[in-house]
């Protein structure tokens, strides 16, 4: 929660940059030299950083005269107390992904059981659901300790893609026990060369945390997986003690 209070501090430091909270000019308190186009690109700059990190914050819709407020409050030296600060952010965050979450449980649940009865869809005992798109040569991983060369793309189960390598145009090299459950478990059942799609509960994903502004507390998500190559662990004799 401090980490979510932390970014949410700077956003609203930042909204200074595109909110018309103060009458001071672009050039105003700036060292000789300083044009107000400088000024200008750069504060732009700022504020558009600052307004990135406020759209993935997980904030959802804010009231931005009410934002402005604070900050002219802040600059003329009005106090907030700081149990009031923590108070106010804390509980309006917490009461928002707690309905967040309630919201996404239950949309989850639905599609997956949904999901169980679509053509070639396997589920398995821990709830992971797959199914394989394209079979490959036979070589699978055995071993959770096994590095895999993949390409992938992230969906949530709505079909917003929030992770990629199609998009980076690289393909991405892991050992299996150093991603999500749903995944280690996921690529036992493809083989090199092969395709697979994953459907992955919260339990086996990210849980009741979420993952940044898309994966949702609870949320079930997707993976479509081509499996490239399957290099198997080779244990070493310093590993072997």
């Amino acid at each position: 929660m401090k980490k979510i209070l932390s970014i949410a501090a700077i956003c609203v430091l930042g909204v200074i940059a595109s909110c018309s909270c103060s009458r001071m000019t672009s050039d105003e308190k700036q060292p000789e030299g300083i044009s107000k186009a400088d000024v200008d690109s750069a504060s732009f700059m700022l504020g558009y950083s600052f307004g990135m990190n406020l759209a993935q914050s997980n904030f959802g819709a804010l009231n931005m005269d009410k934002m402005c407020e604070g900050i002219k409050a802040a600059i003329g030296g009005e106090e907030v107390p700081q149990d009031e600060f923590y108070r106010v952010l804390n509980g309006f965050m917490e009461k928002r992904m707690e309905l967040l979450k309630e919201k996404t449980v239950a949309e989850s649940a639905a599609f997956l059981e949904k999901n169980t009865t679509a053509e070639g869809v396997v589920t398995t005992e821990s709830g992971l659901q797959y199914q394989i798109v394209r079979a490959g040569n036979g070589v699978f991983p055995t071993s959770d300790k096994d590095t895999v060369e993949v390409n992938y793309e992230g969906s949530t189960i709505a079909g917003k893609v929030f992770d990629s390598s199609y998009e980076r145009g690289t393909t991405a090299k892991f050992p299996l026990n150093q991603v999500i459950k749903g995944w280690s478990e996921g690529i036992m059942h493809a083989d090199e060369g092969s395709e697979i799609n994953l459907w992955i509960p919260a339990d086996l994903a990210y849980g009741d945390n979420g993952a940044g502004a898309d994966i949702l507390p609870g949320a079930a998500i997707k993976f479509k997986v081509e499996l490239i190559s399957v290099k198997p662990f080779v244990e070493t004799a310093e590993e072997g003690k």
